[in-house]
């Protein structure tokens, strides 16, 4: 959590990091939302992976697959950023809650394959191209980095893990990640 110069508690993309997640996420949402003044502003910025990789990646697929079931297993949420507004609506404490969803376009344009070529020739939005090469090459720091054992446990072989890199900069692939940008203000 950062604080602005008007002291606006701000949740930016750390209820996950790498592997794992805050247990009980919605009770850290709502912990925090104790926080905001009346009348004031509560910002969180946070993403979903729906698992959805279109393009010729087999183990990249799996490997995301196997990621969600690993979240799933520890009682964690694939889609957490999707959950943020109905969590404040139903702490009933603010009076305003909104929420502006944007799609970052995940995976590896350096192919010929469709999914690549997709990547490419959506140029409406530079910006948020960028915000997808970032989340790509932070996932692959995440699947390149020493495997939990839970994941192990599913799956995600030594063997699969080095299908899954050699596939992230080889094949085109490609997964929407959507990201949420929620400001809710706490009723006075």
């Amino acid at each position: 959590m950062s604080a602005s110069s008007s002291r606006t508690p701000r949740l930016q993309a750390v209820l996950r990091h790498d592997h794992t997640q805050l247990p009980n996420a919605q009770r850290v949402v709502e912990r925090i939302a104790q926080l905001v003044k009346p009348g004031g502003w509560l910002l969180l910025e946070e993403g979903t992976l729906p698992g959805e990789v279109t393009g010729d990646a087999p183990a990249v697929r799996a490997g995301i697959s196997l990621l969600r079931k690993y979240w799933e297993s520890n009682g964690q949420i694939p889609e957490l950023g999707a959950k943020l507004e109905s969590w404040l609506q139903q702490m009933g404490t603010f009076s305003e809650v909104n929420v502006h969803e944007a799609i970052a376009l995940v995976g590896n344009s350096s192919s010929s394959s469709a999914a690549a070529q997709n990547l490419v020739q959506q140029p409406a939005d530079l910006k948020r191209r960028r915000l997808g090469l970032t989340f790509t090459k932070s996932l692959q720091r995440s699947f390149s980095a020493k495997t939990h054992p839970g994941l192990l446990a599913l799956g995600f072989t030594p063997e699969l893990k080095s299908q899954c890199m050699a596939e992230w900069s080889t094949s085109g692939w490609q997964m929407d990640m959507p990201l949420y940008f929620v400001w809710a203000r706490k009723s006075v």
